[in-house]
């Protein structure tokens, strides 16, 4: 692409916030089609670091759009908080969906390819200048003249930081592991149940919780483990993750 490129909508970032604008967009007007684009650097199916949960809120969105989830799924009959010796439990039916986000969110792109959406994949941006009437997004492959530019590239999103948006948020720390399991050795995926463990609140160690999901992973089974730190009190020094304490059932 050797010219700029005009055109209405232009979407920076493929994952659910990026791919949502899309389809609403296409399902309050199939003629959207010609007039956005989305752009992406990465290419799908891809890597995501992340739990992997869909409340039922999200399929009620997904509803509207007349989607049902069609990659695979682990429904979560009950999740359980825990801290220190205290546990809380709620129920439902499911309370939610864990999927793996390599294929949730690729299901996504290619439905909004299916109603007409363009998805430009593995093309980096470069640049955002704001200009009279406009916005000129810079690739690695042309630039673009936007009317409308919808930031949905993440927490650390390049076009957030080039247009000067400083609104106060931060980068939280994650580590996620994939183990093959199965219901016999696994009692969260026996039981369907997904933790959320506090219990480290209480010290320094951690501004956050551990999960243990049971997942869904090409057609596997495996636990989903992992640790989300928040840093919201960016004074305190990071920790490595301390030792854990039980949870049983």
């Amino acid at each position: 692409m050797d010219n700029k490129q005009q055109i209405d909508v232009l979407i920076v970032g493929s994952g659910p916030a990026g791919t949502s604008t899309a389809l609403h967009l296409l399902d309050q007007d199939p003629s959207w089609a010609e007039r956005m684009l989305i752009v992406d650097k990465a290419i799908h199916p891809r890597e995501k670091l992340c739990g992997g949960g869909i409340t039922h809120l999200g399929e009620n969105v997904l509803a509207d759009l007349g989607l049902a989830i069609k990659p695979s799924n682990f429904a979560v009959r009950e999740v359980r908080l825990v801290y220190d010796q205290e546990q809380y439990s709620f129920y439902g039916d499911p309370v939610f969906r864990i999927v793996h986000r390599a294929e949730f969110d690729h299901w996504l792109v290619q439905e909004v390819e299916k109603r007409g959406g363009h998805v430009a994949q593995g093309v980096t941006v470069t640049d955002v200048i704001e200009r009279d009437g406009f916005v000129e997004v810079i690739t690695d492959q042309g630039t673009y003249e936007a009317k409308v530019l919808v930031a949905a590239d993440g927490s650390r999103s390049l076009v957030r930081r080039k247009l000067g948006w400083n609104d106060g948020t931060h980068v939280a720390r994650l580590i996620e592991v994939l183990t093959p399991d199965n219901k016999e050795t696994a009692w969260e995926m026996r039981d369907e149940v997904a933790v959320f463990e506090f219990t480290q609140l209480h010290s320094d160690d951690l501004q956050g919780y551990y999960w243990d999901f049971p997942s869904i992973v090409n057609g596997e089974l495996q636990m989903n483990r992992g640790v989300f730190d928040s840093r919201t009190h960016t004074d305190l020094p990071p920790r490595g993750p301390p030792n854990r304490s039980p949870h049983t059932r």
